[in-house]
């Protein structure tokens, strides 16, 4: 073979593996375009979907707020969002269930009062007021105002005396029955309902009803026409 032929094959087969290493690149970011593309598509819709989950979490439903009375001083004094003692034996709190000096105020206080059954308890946060537990009740009977929900949820914050009560018996508060009184207050456009639980026993129960039937008794005289 002359010289002149040997280098035309060198430049063939340089050429050649030129253009193969041309068409490997090729695919190459051909292949990795494609991925980017699809991993593109996949982030934006998770991020569709996130943005929609959170828009529908926090959109409040529509409700009448104008016929519920303000949370004040004296609702906040007794509707407290807290726990009486008497629940948790580690509180150590002196007398007997029902011997609050508000135990009659609050009863009438309260729109709706149920007997509920603690079915979950769960600690978050971990830094200051950022601490508190949710609790979750399942409702086993109606004691006054309209029918209850199938299930309750409150949360219980870090500077309430019941934070610390709950802190030391943890899940072992579940399955305990107590009596919720309840009821709901405007805040702003939004409905906010303010409780407290007391123990649950017959006495306390019958307790609760004559209360409640006298307040019904007294509003009803106070209704009739006088003569």
């Amino acid at each position: 073979m002359s010289v002149e032929s040997l280098k035309r094959t060198v430049r063939r087969i340089h050429s050649s593996n030129k253009s193969k290493r041309a068409l490997f690149f090729s695919l190459l970011v051909s292949s990795l375009r494609s991925r980017l593309r699809t991993r593109l598509a996949l982030r934006f819709a998770l991020g569709c979907a996130a943005l929609l989950t959170i828009a529908c979490a926090h959109t409040p439903s529509v409700v009448n707020v104008s016929h519920l009375p303000d949370y004040g001083a004296e609702d906040a004094s007794l509707l407290d969002d807290g726990f009486s003692g008497h629940l948790f034996e580690t509180a150590f709190v002196p007398g007997t269930a029902g011997d609050d000096p508000h135990f009659d105020d609050r009863v009438r206080a309260a729109d709706s009062i149920w007997l509920v059954k603690v079915a979950t308890v769960s600690r978050a946060g971990s830094v200051g007021n950022n601490r508190r537990y949710e609790l979750t009740f399942r409702t086993l009977e109606g004691l006054a105002g309209p029918t209850p929900p199938p299930q309750v949820s409150l949360t219980i914050s870090g500077k309430d005396p019941s934070f610390h009560w709950l802190d030391r018996v943890g899940g072992a508060w579940v399955g305990r029955e107590l009596l919720l009184m309840a009821r709901d207050y405007r805040a702003g456009q939004h409905a906010v309902m303010h409780f407290h639980g007391e123990p649950n026993n017959p006495e306390l129960q019958a307790r609760i009803r004559n209360i409640r039937a006298a307040a019904a008794a007294a509003e009803r005289a106070a209704r009739a026409p006088k003569k």
